[in-house]
């Protein structure tokens, strides 16, 4: 009986650091983007301020997320448009290579409302994900090159 239960003791244990040390870890990248891309976010005359960027693992899927507070005329929706967000695509992405996934967008306008970007993502070919903001890398990436960016 206490065999079994060594046994068992030890095999949870082993499992327990086998699952710990799997699923914490992050894959090894270069996270200039963290600062590169929010910089030229704000750089590139979109509108956009505070942007930021980072990376978040959902099992072994990495997604690049990406946002910022974006200025809209008073008084419109908080829709974007196809060409902002070809353009925020097109200057993210420029010249970089990224191996994340998938691509999220998460801006959010002055009053702190979220800016929809799933019908504008649409229009531009891509297929968003459940959540409405998110993209395969691949798509992201023919969007950025048919952006001129």
């Amino acid at each position: 009986m206490i065999r079994r239960a060594r046994v068992a003791a030890l095999f949870g244990i082993a499992l327990a650091a086998s699952v710990a040390s799997g699923c914490s870890q992050m894959p090894f990248h270069d996270d200039s983007y963290k600062t590169e891309i929010p910089a030229v976010l704000e750089a590139a005359d979109l509108g956009i301020t505070d942007a930021w960027a980072g990376v978040s693992l959902s099992g072994f899927t990495e997604t690049l997320s990406i946002g910022g507070t974006v200025q809209l005329p008073p008084n419109e929706s908080t829709e974007a448009t196809p060409e902002f967000v070809r353009d925020v695509i097109g200057v993210a992405l420029n010249g970089r290579s990224m191996s994340m996934s998938y691509l999220d967008l998460a801006f959010r306008d002055a009053e702190d409302e979220s800016v929809d970007v799933a019908s504008a993502l649409t229009s531009l070919g891509a297929t968003p994900g459940y959540d409405g903001t998110s993209i395969t890398m691949d798509e992201a990436r023919k969007i950025a090159e048919e952006s001129g960016r």
